[in-house]
C-alpha cells in the first residue's frame, strides 16, 4: 500500500466563484423580507420605493396617490426616495401631501385613465420618466414613477412590475384590514391608528419653555390651520330598520357614505364607527370652515331622498384637537357635542369648545384611565 500525501483536487485552492445573478437574488430577497415585515402603509410605501431607488439604480422614486374630488382627479405625493434624500407623508394632513390636477402631469393621464404602464422622454432634463399604475380591485389608487438616465432595460422593467405587484398584494390586504366592510369607508381601527398619529404630529412641534428649536415647524403647523374631529350619527335610524328593514337600514348608511365622500375633500379622513355612528378628521383654518363644511354635509343629507325611507337627518358634534389630548379625550367632547345636538332637536350642529364658552356644558374632565368614552 503506498503511503504520502493525497492530491488535493485542483478546484480546491481556487476561490469560490461569484454568481452576479445569485447575489442579485439575495439582495432582492432581503428587500422583500424588509418591505412584507410591515403593516403600515407609509413603511410599506417607503420601503417599495427604497427597494426600487437601489435595484434598478434610479435617480429617484416617488409614490402617488390618486384620488377623486367631484369629477376631477387628482395626484399627491405620498413618498419620495431620490438622490436628494428620502420623505414621506405619514398622513394627508402633513405638508407635502397636497393634491395637484392630474391633467397638469400629462404623462400620467393615460396611466391613471387607463391603466396604462406609460414612458415619458423628459428630453430637456436628460431623464427617462416610467409611471406604473397601482391598481387594486380594478380601480387606479396611484402612480409608482421611476426616473431614470436611460429607459429601463427588460429585467429591470420585470424587477420594477414584480415589486409593483408585490405592493400591490399587500395594498390590497391592508385595505381590507382596513375598511368597513358595508360602506368601504376607513374603519374603527384605522382611525385609532390615524388619529394617534396625527397626535404624534401634533406633539413633536409643540411648545415648550425649554426649546425654542422646533419654532419654524410650530408656526409652519399653524399656519396650515387646527384639526378638528366631528362624530356623525343618523337620527332615529333604529325606527328606520323597525319600519323599513334592515336592508333599507344598510342601503341608508351606503348612500349616507357617498354623501360624506362627496360633501367632503379628498384629504379629510371619513370613518365609520359601526352601526349608525360615522367620525370626520377635518384640517381648517378657522371653526366658521368646519362650521360651513359640517353644514353643508348635513343639508346635502337632510335634502337627499332616500328610496323608499324618504327623508334623512343627522345630528353633528364636533371638537378641535389639541396636542396635549388622547384619543378618549377628543372623542368624548365630540360625543358630548353629539349628546346636545340630540337634546336640541337633532338635524343639527354641536360645537363643544362654543357649548363650554356658552355655559351651556361643564368643561369635560381628564379621565384617569385610557377607557374610551364613546
Amino acid at each position: 500500500m503506498r503511503t504520502g500525501h493525497r492530491k488535493k483536487h485542483p478546484c480546491a485552492k481556487m476561490r469560490p466563484y461569484a454568481d452576479p445573478t445569485r447575489d442579485t437574488m439575495i439582495h432582492v430577497l432581503k428587500h422583500v423580507e424588509s418591505i412584507t415585515q410591515h403593516r403600515d402603509r407609509t413603511l410599506l410605501e417607503l420601503g417599495v420605493a427604497s427597494a426600487l431607488f437601489e435595484l434598478v439604480k434610479a435617480r429617484e422614486v416617488n409614490l402617488y396617490k390618486a384620488v377623486m374630488h367631484g369629477d376631477d382627479h387628482y395626484l399627491s405625493r405620498v413618498t419620495h426616495v431620490g438622490q436628494d434624500g428620502v420623505r414621506y407623508v405619514q398622513s394627508e394632513f402633513d405638508e407635502g401631501g397636497e393634491a395637484v390636477p392630474l391633467h397638469t402631469r400629462p404623462e400620467m393621464v393615460a396611466c391613471v385613465e387607463q391603466s396604462q404602464i406609460v414612458l415619458f422622454n423628459a428630453i430637456e432634463r436628460g431623464e427617462y420618466v416610467h409611471c406604473f399604475p397601482i391598481s387594486v380591485d380594478r380601480r387606479v389608487l396611484g402612480v409608482l414613477e421611476v426616473t431614470c438616465t436611460a429607459p429601463l432595460t427588460e429585467e429591470d422593467l420585470g424587477t420594477a412590475e414584480g415589486f409593483l405587484g408585490l405592493y400591490r398584494n399587500y395594498l390590497s390586504l391592508l385595505d381590507y384590514s382596513e375598511r368597513d366592510t358595508l360602506t368601504g369607508m376607513l374603519n374603527r381601527k384605522t382611525f385609532d391608528e390615524n388619529l394617534g398619529k396625527i397626535l404624534a404630529g401634533l406633539a413633536t412641534v409643540a411648545p415648550t419653555d425649554a426649546d425654542s428649536t422646533a419654532a419654524p415647524l410650530r408656526r409652519r403647523q399653524q399656519d396650515d390651520g387646527n384639526h378638528w374631529l366631528a362624530v356623525v350619527d343618523v337620527d332615529h335610524f333604529k325606527r328606520v330598520n323597525d319600519q323599513f328593514g334592515h336592508l333599507y337600514g344598510d342601503e341608508v348608511l351606503l348612500l349616507l357614505a357617498r354623501i360624506m365622500r362627496d360633501s367632503f375633500r379628498h384629504q379629510d379622513k371619513l370613518f365609520r364607527f359601526g352601526g349608525e355612528e360615522f367620525v370626520v378628521i377635518l384640517r381648517a383654518m378657522a371653526d366658521d370652515e368646519v362650521t360651513v363644511a359640517l353644514e353643508r354635509f348635513r343639508e346635502a343629507v337632510e335634502n337627499y331622498r332616500f328610496p323608499q325611507v324618504g327623508q334623512v337627518t343627522v345630528s353633528v358634534g364636533y371638537t378641535c384637537i389639541d396636542a396635549q389630548d388622547t384619543i378618549p379625550d377628543i372623542v368624548g367632547r365630540a360625543d358630548d357635542a353629539l349628546y346636545m345636538a340630540k337634546e336640541s332637536g337633532r338635524n343639527q350642529l354641536a360645537h363643544y369648545e362654543k357649548l363650554v364658552s356658552e355655559g351651556k356644558i361643564a368643561t369635560r374632565e381628564q379621565p384617569d384611565s385610557d377607557i374610551e368614552l364613546f
